[in-house]
């Protein structure tokens, strides 16, 4: 495939940068992000200015914060009473709990998979259920934040599209690439097609 459109897996390589032009991410073209397009699965800034892209095609875009990873919110920074996170065991800074809220009761647990960090971002305005980052810890309570970390950033992304292939019927039904496929083909370092 030539062209990025909906339902394509498209594989890029990019550099994430503050409008400063400070660094926040890089990934390189052998080990490329991998994403179903058209199914709101990346920020919609970016996911609108890969459509229509060409395979090997190079971009730089800017993408304000509205369109990216939403404001900063000031509510989504709590301070948790420690007895509420005894299931969890051990605590440290930076450490990420999802959290659930049923019928006003509030639950503190660590993550299934790393990709829910992605997954769960708490971009939607009237929700609060997410991921957290264990931001500070006292003597008896703990202070999280469920802001994404590039939330309240204007960012630049300098882009390269390094595939774009037709998804399998499972990765059509998930929106979601098939996990072990990319675990697989990363256990030489190295994949023959980027």
């Amino acid at each position: 495939m030539e062209v990025i459109e909906d339902k394509t897996k498209v594989s890029i390589a990019y550099v994430l940068m503050e409008r400063s032009g400070r660094i926040l991410e890089e990934i390189q073209p052998t080990h490329p992000f991998v994403y179903i397009h058209g199914y709101n699965n990346i920020i919609p800034g970016l996911e609108a200015a890969l459509a229509g892209r060409k395979l090997g095609e190079k971009f730089s875009i800017d993408i304000p914060c509205d369109l990216g990873y939403g404001a900063y919110r000031q509510d989504l920074i709590m301070k948790v009473p420690k007895e509420e996170l005894q299931e969890v065991g051990e605590l440290w800074i930076g450490m990420e709990l999802e959290m659930f809220m049923d019928n006003d009761i509030r639950e503190f647990q660590l993550p299934d998979t790393a990709d829910e960090f992605i997954e769960d971002l708490n971009l939607d305005k009237d929700e609060s259920d997410g991921i957290y980052i264990v931001k500070e810890i006292y003597r008896d309570s703990v202070l999280v934040d469920g802001n994404h970390p590039f939330a309240g950033k204007d960012l630049t992304f300098e882009v390269e599209v390094v595939d774009i292939e037709e998804p399998s019927f499972s990765e059509l039904e998930s929106g979601f690439p098939d996990q072990d496929e990319y675990d697989d083909e990363y256990d030489d370092g190295y994949d023959e097609k980027f």
